[in-house]
């Protein structure tokens, strides 16, 4: 992962007043360049893949997945997500929720930059983790005591699908005033018909998804180490929710015994499945409840939690070292714009003792914004400025 993580939380990203986790969706969604960037990647893959194509129709239930009727609607919320994250419209560390964990901000930026980092592997896991849905859909109606089918028998789950789609779209047509996610709402009322999806995340395991695992890989430029992880994720990400319905430590013993067994480093992979989580689990699925559509951020933070309780050393270890790798990185730029002890003696003029150690501090405390910037006349301050310029020019796009 990056070597700028705190470095880039505290000198390119200032904390601002939080925001709720459902007002910070709701923006997101609201906003088009966001919507139409999402629709772009969805429409261009399903344009080369029947497979994901067909996905999109998949229905959804709204009880778990409010966010609209079927499955593209959950991937375009994800990918607005994702999207956001990576052009710095949605920062963790300032929604509400995360704010509260105090002491956990290393691991909430590390988060964030996971997902900076690894975008193309969270647009594929977004493609390939619901995929199978349109096969292993059934439904079950309490309000009319059947089942529309539960069955393997793929001609009847066929039948089944498309009688739901046409009794959907049939009530759709009848309730044109209706918005999508009123429509999917109000449907639900007067059916109850719920929706299921048994096994479906272990399909990826099928032949015809590996091979469309491998050539989404492939097309976003990820490695075979990535891919053979995404499979992981895929094969595991309905049980992430359940695993860390409360502090679990022993789940992450689970996963970390799996990495370990599959040859993976086992601090990426659990940072890669919190990643997943909170995007699939927390911000692509809407819950409805008596008070309207809300996202569910528990588990990701009971998953936090878990994993500090299972190796309270590890956070702490974890801690040091992004912050020594935090300091060697501004220390190769500070050499490189000429804020460096041996380039500032130049410039101030001074020789190696107590004096100009004490300025050398001052200066870089300046830089840092620990303190002021000591002034040492306009001729020497001006040039310091600039090089400072060209600091902050440098580490914003190293941590951007």
């Amino acid at each position: 992962m990056g070597v700028f993580t705190m470095w880039r939380f505290e000198s390119t990203h200032q904390q601002k007043e939080t925001e709720y986790l459902d007002h910070a969706i709701t923006r997101i969604e609201s906003d088009e360049r966001l919507r139409s960037h999402a629709q772009a990647i969805i429409d261009g893959v399903a344009a080369q893949e029947p497979l994901v194509s067909e996905s999109l129709r998949a229905p959804q239930d709204v009880r778990f997945h409010a966010e609209g009727p079927c499955v593209r609607d959950h991937l375009s919320l994800m990918l607005m997500v994702l999207k956001a994250i990576a052009d710095e419209r949605l920062h963790l560390i300032d929604l509400e929720e995360l704010r509260r964990l105090k002491g956990y901000e290393g691991e909430i930026q590390e988060l964030e930059d996971t997902f900076k980092e690894q975008f193309a592997f969270f647009v594929v896991f977004t493609l390939m983790h619901d995929v199978a849905k349109w096969v292993a859909v059934s439904f079950t109606s309490a309000k009319e005591g059947r089942t529309f089918h539960a069955t393997q028998n793929t001609h009847e789950r066929f039948q089944a699908r498309q009688a739901y789609l046409e009794r959907y779209r049939a009530f759709a047509l009848s309730h044109a005033e209706l918005s999508a996610r009123e429509t999917q709402a109000q449907f639900y009322l007067a059916h109850r018909i719920d929706v299921h999806y048994p096994n479906h995340a272990r399909l990826i395991h099928a032949r015809v998804y590996e091979d469309l695992l491998d050539r989404l890989c492939q097309a976003h430029g990820l490695t075979q180490r990535e891919r053979d992880m995404m499979d992981d994720l895929v094969s595991h990400h309905m049980e992430f929710w359940t695993d860390f319905d409360r502090i679990a430590p022993k789940k992450i013993d689970r996963y970390v015994h799996l990495a370990t067994k599959r040859g993976y480093d086992a601090d990426d992979f659990v940072d890669l499945l919190q990643c997943c989580l909170f995007l699939d689990g927390v911000c692509g699925s809407k819950r409805l409840a008596p008070h309207g559509a809300w996202h569910d951020p528990s588990a990701l933070i009971q998953c936090l939690k878990s994993e500090r309780e299972y190796a309270p050393w590890r956070s702490a270890q974890k801690t040091r070292e992004r912050e020594e790798a935090e300091r060697r990185a501004r220390n190769r730029l500070l050499k490189e714009v000429g804020l460096d002890g041996v380039a500032l003696m130049d410039v101030l003029q001074m020789e190696p003792g107590r004096a100009f150690g004490l300025s050398l501090r001052r200066i870089h405390a300046g830089i840092l914004g620990r303190s002021e910037m000591p002034k040492f006349g306009p001729r020497i301050d001006e040039e310091i400025e600039k090089r400072i310029a060209q600091f902050y020019q440098k580490s914003f796009k190293q941590g951007a």
